[in-house]
């Protein structure tokens, strides 16, 4: 039994993508909404990346139908969210069965170009990786920008005024503030987060050629929970999960193939279990959807 392990060389790139997702999920969260709709904000991103590509062979052009899909579902989803007063986790769950099932179909219905062209369109050429596996691994500027993405985030939502008033809607959906629209700003909220998972769908459409994963936001959501909604201690526990993750091209054809495959998802339970016990507590009062003393 021979494994590979210069598959392990994806680890960053991995962590980048959860930590990105990290952050979608606690600005739905913050938003009022439930960091399970995240899923179909990567999903949607992909698809938009797919199809923005097979059409204009640009990688720009994939981008933005990726950010214009992305932000795209957010807003329907805020809408019918906010339109139809439904339950935020569930809602936010079902609408997020949509993009996932559409990708799940597109991807059987293929090829596309973006899923086999070599060597992968965005990333840096003339390196001494270049014709090397690990190139489209490492050479993706969107990989390097990825902290900084996640960094400005971060400071959106915890520095600025905006996020201070987004954080309070979201807290406490019945709070009325002078000249600003509690709605507005939920919805604004979810874009935001929709667009920082648009990189991190980038990243792992790119390193799992041709079949997209799935499932990878609700391993996020379960970090920022099992941290009570803390940006670092989230992004630090995303570390078990993206070397996880990063392994599994190591073990493929072997024994450990199915155990390490599924070991991310075990290890979020167990985060879930021993970690996010007081962040669960059903809320005090009726008027919020959260615990103040949590969040």
């Amino acid at each position: 039994m021979t494994m590979d392990w210069t598959a392990l060389l994806r680890f960053p790139l991995e962590w980048a993508a959860l930590a990105l997702f990290v952050a979608s999920c606690l600005y739905w969260e913050r938003a009022g909404a439930s960091g399970l709709g995240v899923e179909g904000c990567v999903a949607s991103a992909m698809i938009g990346l797919i199809l923005g590509y097979e059409y204009s062979e640009s990688w720009g052009v994939a981008l933005a139908a990726g950010v214009g899909a992305a932000a795209l579902f957010a807003v329907v989803a805020g809408l019918l969210l906010h339109l139809l007063r439904s339950d935020p986790a569930v809602g936010s769950f079902c609408l997020s069965l949509v993009p996932a099932a559409a990708l799940g179909l597109l991807t059987r219905a293929g090829p596309y170009r973006l899923l086999e062209v070599k060597p992968l369109p965005g990333i840096v050429h003339g390196t001494v990786l270049g014709g090397t596996a690990s190139e489209d691994l490492l050479m993706n500027p969107i990989l390097w920008a990825a902290p900084l993405v996640v960094g400005l985030g971060a400071w959106v939502l915890w520095q600025t005024p905006f996020g201070l008033r987004l954080r309070a809607f979201g807290e406490a959906p019945s709070l009325r503030l002078p000249g600003a629209r509690s709605s507005l700003y939920r919805l604004t909220g979810l874009v935001l987060g929709a667009l920082w998972a648009v990189p991190g769908a980038a990243l792992l459409l790119g390193a799992h050629r041709p079949s997209p994963p799935v499932g990878v936001g609700f391993l996020a959501l379960a970090c920022v929970v099992a941290s009570r909604w803390s940006f670092a201690f989230a992004i630090l526990l995303a570390l078990g999960p993206a070397l996880l993750r990063a392994a599994q091209p190591a073990v493929l054809g072997t024994p450990l193939a199915v155990p390490v495959e599924i070991a991310p998802y075990v290890l979020a339970l167990v985060y879930l279990v021993f970690l996010s016990r007081r962040a669960l507590r059903m809320p005090e009062t009726r008027r919020t959807r959260v615990d103040p003393d949590v969040l």
